[in-house]
């Protein structure tokens, strides 16, 4: 059973990348096990158009303590399911250099290595703010600058200067839309050097609880407010005119129709340094009437 890990910072494009990555094992039987870091399961939703097996792991880093019981949960079913192939998505905040010592107990799965997806125009903030960021490098024998087309060449020049200084045997490669090559398959390796596990103490969260009588345009506001101090807001939100998926990266806000359920819960994430608590709380002053609860940590 081969088992190939997606690494990645929030908003870097993972998800799109695993869908194309899937692809690949065409053929073959396949499991998916998402780690989501908020409770709501916006990837492992987004997913089940493949057709796979799929075990969600929310509210938590599968490599931490507090999920690592659920993550080799899942392994142990996947190993009586007998898949051909494992693809695990770690959370956007997952510290995965102790990967080898958790799938060690496992003998039936075969660890193939790790990719790492980076943002192109973004990876410089977050590699300096993200204790989990260059450690997701680290583990990854190969690496997709991702959004390329989003990025100013000297972006992409020094997005490739600090991947390498994180892992100079990474091999990079430039992509956009999470595109994944055939050839490139064989340039995803275990043999990546792990380094100390160490938790990431500087991460902020808060979650906010929506009311569906918020007015698509107070939303959208709201958002704007709220995500020049964060790194990342997901879920799924239905308010009058709708039902939408939420999905700001930095200060982009994107909300997209959505066909599916929506329980209103919005996870915002944020680094060291981001005010995140001040900005939370303004906003729910300035909407009062619309924002349920707020939940800080």
């Amino acid at each position: 059973m081969e088992l190939y890990l997606i690494t990645g910072f929030l908003g870097a494009g993972k998800t799109t990348f695993l869908k194309n990555f899937a692809r690949q094992f065409a053929g073959r039987r396949l499991r998916l096990i998402i780690n989501e870091f908020g409770r709501a399961g916006v990837d492992g939703t987004l997913l089940r158009e493949l057709d796979a097996a799929l075990d969600e792991i929310s509210n938590g880093s599968i490599f931490c303590a507090c999920r690592l019981d659920q993550f080799e949960a899942a392994l142990e079913q996947a190993a009586a399911d007998a898949p051909d192939v494992v693809l695990v998505e770690a959370s956007g905040l997952a510290d995965p250099t102790n990967v080898r010592r958790v799938l060690a107990q496992f003998p039936a799965v075969s660890y193939q290595g790790s990719v790492c997806v980076a943002d192109a125009a973004r990876l410089e903030k977050v590699f300096s703010t993200a204790r989990a960021c260059p450690r997701q490098l680290a583990v990854s024998s190969l690496v997709l600058l991702n959004k390329t087309d989003l990025a100013t060449e000297a972006q992409c020049a020094e997005a490739k200067a600090l991947i390498l200084r994180a892992n100079p045997a990474a091999r990079i490669r430039r992509t956009q839309f999470g595109r994944f090559e055939p050839e490139w398959l064989s340039l995803i390796v275990p043999d990546v050097d792990e380094v100390l596990d160490m938790p990431d103490i500087t991460l902020q969260k808060a979650v906010l609880q929506i009311r569906p009588t918020m007015p698509f345009a107070a939303l959208q506001k709201c958002l704007v407010q709220l995500a020049g101090e964060t790194w990342r807001i997901k879920g799924f939100v239905r308010v009058p005119e709708g039902i939408f998926y939420v999905d700001c990266t930095g200060p982009e806000v994107r909300l997209t129709s959505w066909q599916g359920e929506a329980d209103n819960r919005l996870v915002l994430l944020a680094g060291k340094g981001m005010q995140l608590r001040r900005t939370a709380r303004t906003a729910v002053q300035w909407y009062n009437d619309y924002i349920e609860e707020l939940s800080i940590r």
